[in-house]
């Protein structure tokens, strides 16, 4: 099982298919989506993609054994969170299939992820990743395009086993998945 949290800090709840990046950038989190998610002509079926939106205190979580209806197009992947978004509550709600929603804080989206296993805060000044033994059952915490706020940071830390970087240069959040599936991939986890 793999995780994956990615935190949007930009979106606002209202969702323009017609303008993905103008919706809060709404387009970097369908990448990571996508990212985390699909193969070649498949879906990878070991994964869990939690995405956090700290402006509406929303959690999206994403079953990859049970989704349906998911394409690997921005537009699409964007338009079942926003179908999501429309029917949160506080109670969790299926959206559609493989789609969860739920009004949550923070702390309780790192609680969630913790229960997957252990954590990875990926950061750029982080621990070379291919230097550490990762876990069979590993949960990685990201952000969008936004930095975490000093706030954020701490209390990923508070429950992060181990803050790693998947390189020297700074990349795009959806890469850096790529990255992390590909390391996994090599080592049969």
């Amino acid at each position: 099982m793999r995780s994956f949290l990615v935190v949007g800090h930009k979106f606002r709840g209202d969702i323009n298919l017609n303008d993905l990046p103008g919706s809060g950038r709404i387009d970097v989190i369908a990448r990571c989506i996508n990212a985390s998610i699909f193969l070649s002509h498949d879906i990878r079926r070991d994964v869990i993609f939690l995405a956090y939106f700290p402006q509406i205190s929303a959690r999206i979580k994403i079953d990859s054994s049970r989704v349906k209806y998911l394409n690997p197009d921005e537009r699409s992947t964007a338009a079942l969170i926003r179908n999501a978004i429309i029917k949160m509550d506080d109670e969790e709600i299926c959206s559609s299939p493989g789609f969860y929603v739920k009004r949550e804080s923070f702390r309780e989206v790192i609680e969630e992820i913790k229960s997957l296993g252990r954590i990875y805060y990926l950061h750029e000044k982080g621990e070379d990743m291919r230097g550490i033994a990762l876990s069979d059952k590993s949960a990685f915490i990201l952000s969008d395009s936004v930095n975490f706020s000093p706030e954020e940071e701490k209390m990923i830390l508070e429950f992060a086993d181990a803050r790693i970087s998947v390189g020297p240069r700074s990349i795009l959040a959806s890469h850096t998945i790529t990255i992390v599936h590909n390391e996994l991939d090599r080592r049969g986890l």
